[in-house]
């Protein structure tokens, strides 16, 4: 009865698979081969060694997983405990260290961390690869295994060795789980009257808190307008062709998809422009870490001539999972078409070229381990304790605090030589400023200042202010 019940779901699971082939050759000879998979099991059931693994479901997923394996790094199956909980992946909020992985040329790789995750103030990057996971290899392991020993109780430590792309050898980095919170959107507006739009990542509360940092920005005529998608790993179609609703006039093309199903080749167009925004300068800014959704955005943004792109390559996750579920409960994510930009370019492992190079800065290790471990943060609660009448606007640290953070931090057992001390006072002094800041003037404020320190964002605002004296002059 066992048997037969195996038999009887891979047919159905092996069905699925060749769900988008609408190739009959492919399906008659991928058919024929069935015979060789019961032929399979049924020798396995009666005659494998050790019976403990082959007990209930584990040969059957095991054979299912087996076959998307060998497709594609975004087909997978799912059991009916990870169906479930896939459900839930874009509610907002989950448990573990903040961090979007894939594989990449059969590597476990980075496409980027959360923003203000574990994994994100521990320094893990974009491209980064993963190659153990608590001392077990990450070789031939499916993207959901990989999530699994990563997730855990918060409090809970994680070992993960890793390789930045321009390292020369590997490093173990502890991360301790964290409940995460996903904060989609942050947005300001500096003294110059330019916008900064920040979205972390495409969720389902994305589209209306776009909208209010837009309207915001219209009451307040700005000036031009930067929309941050760095480290953004994409998120929900829909959500971002309604983004691009209010930045592109009527019946723009956003986005197409192809595949080897009629069915799925779509169009997505944009419904209702925006009169105010289809006139305010755009600079999108986006790198290695901005994938998918955020590959759709900018690739609409650039073919319709909407926006000027700045930063570096894109990651080139331009392809859409079907998903399909299973009489148990569980179910499988399969690839069955590629995104195509409105001039044609397809998104997947090309990426988007950016029409401005501007590469992100990346701070010494050591700097990444101080803010982890929270030693600025302490350093400017005492300073601000120190220092009662604070006028930020006039804050400017000199070397006497550096050295005086230095022997504090030392105090405490942080091994900090001179010449990482004497050697970055700069960079210092600005993680210092960024948490006074938020000591006396909140979480936000402290973000704003994040934002002004960024390089990539100051060269944006420069482009804007030239591009508005411009205008100007042109009048």
């Amino acid at each position: 009865m066992k048997t037969v019940k195996m038999m009887a779901f891979v047919c159905m699971a092996f069905a699925l698979s060749l769900y988008a082939a609408n190739d009959r050759e492919v399906v008659d000879n991928s058919y024929k081969k069935l015979t060789e998979v019961m032929e399979s099991l049924d020798y396995i059931n009666k005659t494998y060694v050790d019976e403990e693994k082959i007990k209930g479901d584990k040969l059957l997923y095991g054979a299912i997983k087996g076959m998307l394996f060998t497709l594609d790094p975004y087909s997978q199956f799912m059991d009916p405990a990870e169906y479930k909980e896939m459900r839930s992946e874009t509610a907002g909020s989950f448990s573990g260290i903040g961090v979007e992985i894939t594989v990449r040329n059969e590597i476990l790789t980075v496409v980027s961390p959360i923003d203000k995750s574990p994994a994100s103030k521990k320094g893990l990057r974009a491209g980064d690869r993963i190659l153990k996971i608590d001392g077990v290899t990450t070789k031939s392991m499916t993207v959901n295994d990989a999530v699994k020993k990563i997730r855990g109780q918060r409090g809970t430590p994680v070992l993960l060795t890793i390789i930045h792309e321009t390292a020369d050898k590997s490093e173990d980095v502890e991360i301790i789980r964290d409940n995460i919170k996903i904060e989609s959107v942050k947005h300001y507006i500096n003294d110059d009257n330019i916008g900064y739009v920040r979205l972390s990542q495409f969720i389902e509360t994305s589209e209306d808190d776009i909208s209010k940092a837009v309207n915001e920005m219209e009451s307040k005529k700005c000036k031009g307008i930067i929309f941050d998608l760095r480290n953004n790993p994409g998120g929900l179609l829909n959500v971002s062709a309604s983004i691009c609703d209010r930045f592109l006039p009527a019946d723009k093309l956003i986005v197409y998809t192809q595949g080897r199903d009629k069915n799925n080749n779509k169009k997505y167009v944009s419904k209702s422009g925006s009169q105010y925004l289809e006139n305010v300068p755009l600079i999108i800014l986006v790198n290695k870490g901005s994938a998918s959704a955020s590959e759709i955005v900018t690739g609409a943004m650039k073919d319709n001539k909407r926006a000027v792109i700045m930063g570096t390559k894109t990651f080139g996750k331009g392809s859409v999972q079907s998903i399909f579920s299973l009489s148990d409960g569980s179910g499988l994510r399969l690839t069955t078409a590629y995104y195509y930009t409105p001039a044609g370019t397809k998104i997947h492992e090309k990426g988007i070229e950016p029409d401005i190079i501007e590469e992100d800065y990346f701070p010494p290790e050591f700097i990444y381990k101080l803010r982890y471990y929270d030693h600025f943060l302490s350093f400017a609660k005492k300073y601000v304790k120190d220092n009662q009448k604070i006028d930020l606007k006039k804050l400017v640290l000199d070397d006497k605090t550096v050295d005086e953070f230095a022997r504090e931090v030392r105090a405490k057992g942080f091994v900090l030589s001179d010449s990482d001390a004497n050697g970055n006072k700069d960079i210092i002094k600005k993680q210092l400023k960024i948490e006074i800041v938020k000591a006396i003037e909140g979480e936000e404020a402290g973000d704003k200042e994040i934002t002004e320190q960024d390089i990539v964002v100051r060269k944006a605002e420069d482009l804007l202010k030239a591009y508005g004296v411009f205008k100007t002059t042109e009048k």
